[in-house]
């Protein structure tokens, strides 16, 4: 199976997904290998594209499309800037068909983002949220009531119903203690949205909510209506209340990010794709130029896996891609590819923990050109069919910008399409 590898992912984030995704359906033979799942598995479920722009904006942006036309003006070394706005709305358009076609609608455009509720009663810009989230959105001020479970412990409605209040959003909450749940040992938003799955246990959720409704036009509920499910779970307790019903993402493990990480898996495996977790790259073997093998760790002995093309989406430091020492080194764990970082150790960071500009350190990346291929410094690729995506690359700050799942499937997208040709 080695040897007919055309194209050989490694990481199984949205970023990586993405490109197997994009070489699969176009026919190539896909294996995507990853120590463990992705990001996915603990950001909202959105595909955050550009929340605030410029960086030290008081306020989000309304409008994603003009102002990403902007940030590509001014950074023209940005992700997005390298992808090229055709890319980010393909990248979009083609994701929104995808999850439709799985009966798991996104909705939104770059046109305007949705103002969404936070776990803890904060405003969130995005570009595109799941069906089940966007009755949520605060540019409505309709009464809200927050339902949280007593035995649940990864939401507290009362948080996030005072914050949004004081905020002025008309917001209640209720706090349901179900005999069914009483008998749980271990209630995870996972066993949760199993549990939201089965018709009975919705009807004694709906029956210990009505006295409870009052005002609210909406009904927040934490991110766990279903997990393989989930359009049809919403649609039930939206019939069940008699009003529109909303999810607010949770604390991981996140129910609506593995959501998405399932419509990826099972679009690349349905075009004869494989998606193995547990296989960590430690390495790779190269010559003349190109890779010919990355390596992996096994129990007994490590593995060499071969294809014609290579793509890197392992994430940044924070997905641990990037590996940063105490004493003050960073490298690219796989390919020991050279690094957009801080010259001294001594200024990763800036005093203030909350400091507004952000810390230094998490703009490390890799540098590459238009084609996604990791450069060095004077803009030569590295490697002839190695190619970066996601949050490991450089000149861009995801988590200040909001453009975290942005940044992973618009590239992730523009590099599985420069894998086939």
């Amino acid at each position: 199976m080695g040897k007919q590898t055309d194209v050989l992912v490694i990481g199984a984030g949205l970023a990586g997904l993405t490109a197997a995704w994009q070489a699969a359906r176009h026919g190539k033979k896909v294996k995507v290998l990853a120590k463990g799942w992705g990001a996915t598995h603990w950001h909202s479920g959105c595909i955050d594209l550009l929340g605030y722009w410029p960086l030290d904006a008081d306020t989000a942006v309304v409008h994603p499309a003009p102002a990403i036309a902007q940030l590509i003006k001014e950074q023209p070394q940005h992700p997005y800037a390298l992808a090229g706005l055709d890319n980010v709305t393909a990248a979009l358009s083609n994701f929104q068909d995808l999850c439709a076609e799985a009966g798991y609608p996104l909705e939104g455009s770059p046109e305007k983002n949705w103002l969404l509720p936070t776990a803890v009663g904060t405003f969130r810009p995005t570009c595109l949220a799941p069906q089940t989230m966007t009755a949520g959105d605060l540019s409505s001020d309709a009464p809200l009531l927050l339902v949280g479970f007593a035995q649940f412990v990864d939401f507290y409605p009362h948080v996030a119903a005072d914050n949004l209040a004081q905020q002025g959003i008309p917001a209640e909450y209720v706090m349901l203690d179900l005999p069914s749940l009483a008998r749980q040992h271990r209630l995870t938003s996972v066993v949760l949205a199993h549990m939201m799955e089965q018709e009975a246990f919705r009807q004694e959720v709906a029956q210990a909510l009505q006295p409870k409704l009052g005002q609210a036009a909406r009904v927040g509920f934490p991110a766990v209506l279903g997990l393989r499910e989930a359009t049809a779970v919403w649609q039930a307790m939206s019939d069940l209340l008699e009003r529109p019903v909303f999810e607010i993402p949770t604390l991981p493990p996140s129910v609506a990010g593995i959501r998405l990480h399932h419509i990826l898996q099972d679009a690349i495996q349905a075009q004869g794709g494989w998606v193995f977790d547990g296989m960590e790259a430690v390495g790779s073997e190269k010559d003349g130029g190109r890779v010919t093998a990355v390596i992996t760790e096994t129990a007994a002995r490590n593995r060499a896996h071969r294809a014609q093309n290579y793509v890197l989406s392992t994430g940044g430091i924070l997905g641990g891609g990037i590996y940063a020492s105490y004493e003050g080194g960073v490298h690219e764990v796989v390919f020991d590819l050279p690094l957009n970082a801080p010259d001294n150790h001594l200024d990763w960071f800036h005093t203030d923990f909350m400091d507004k500009r952000g810390h230094p350190i998490y703009q490390t990346g890799i540098r590459v050109n238009k084609q996604f291929r990791p450069v060095n410094g004077s803009e030569q690729p590295l490697l002839s069919n190695l190619f970066a995506a996601g949050t490991t690359l450089a000149h861009c700050e995801p988590i200040r910008e909001r453009s975290f799942a942005g940044i992973a499937l618009v590239t992730g997208y523009a590099v599985g399409k420069n894998t086939i040709r």
